[in-house]
């Protein structure tokens, strides 16, 4: 690729964030889930900018400093939940792995790049420790993601099944709960087993009676509640973009 060291850099940065949009839209396609909309969009954007970057020069390393100034607060949402998550990939490696090191790589070689360009000492050689830092930041990177696809296949939560007896199964799927009623006991024990079948975080919250229980990829949890004060309460998942995951729970 004829084009300056600074540049190929920060098409880098643009690349690996466009390499796991596709890998995210590959898994709602292979499953045949709805969640391909969002990857289409996004990935849309990120060709644009590669677009941008590759062949406007120099404007074009401006619009990519711009898009990596946008990106790390995006990178950074919900940073301590995913990072908290490593048995769940795409919540793990998305955002504070893949997303926040390809905005680095952006933002670096956009601004060195304008830099070596106004000063009219642009090279298509960089200098050999930048080369040795990039290697090793996409070596952390790989590490990482390894580390979390090991643990979404390996560390899958489930219930014993004496515990799943009696219980209400309640089942998280396609961003949605499969149920929007729940009841439970005022006297005694009501139990539930969340189940997710989705390939991310969920959670079972419900604020009035202080639960707030995650479950990962794949894996089921149990949720008991001890003699609850009577009332209507909403169960919902609280992260960030699940809002549609809820619904009542009235105690008796």
């Amino acid at each position: 690729m004829n084009r300056p060291y600074y540049t190929r850099l920060a098409l880098l940065g643009l690349c690996l964030y466009l390499s796991f949009v596709v890998l995210l839209l590959a898994l709602s396609l292979a499953l045949q889930r709805s969640e391909w909309v969002y990857p289409c969009v996004v990935g849309s954007i990120a060709l644009a900018l590669i677009a941008a970057v590759y062949f406007w020069q120099p404007w074009g390393l401006v619009v990519g400093l711009v898009a990596g100034l946008i990106g790390i607060p995006f990178s950074l949402d919900g940073v301590r939940d995913n990072l908290s998550s490593p048995n769940s990939f795409i919540d793990f490696a998305y955002r504070p792995v893949v997303a926040l090191a390809g905005t680095l790589l952006l933002i670096t070689g956009c601004s060195l790049g304008l830099v070596q360009h106004f000063r009219k000492r642009t090279s298509t050689e960089g200098p050999r420790i930048v080369s040795y830092g990039v290697a090793g930041l996409l070596g952390i990177v790989a590490v990482l993601c390894l580390y979390s696809v090991v643990l979404t296949f390996t560390d899958v939560e489930s219930v014993s099944a004496a515990d799943k007896q009696g219980a209400t199964l309640v089942t998280a799927r396609d961003f949605k709960f499969d149920t929007a009623n729940l009841s439970a006991k005022a006297s005694g024990e009501t139990r539930f087993v969340v189940r997710n079948r989705d390939y991310i975080v969920h959670t079972f919250t419900i604020d009035g009676l202080g639960i707030d229980s995650k479950v990962g990829p794949k894996g089921e949890i149990l949720v008991v509640l001890d003699a609850p004060e009577a009332g209507s309460y909403t169960f919902h998942c609280s992260v960030p973009g699940h809002e549609s995951m809820r619904g009542t729970l009235v105690v008796e």
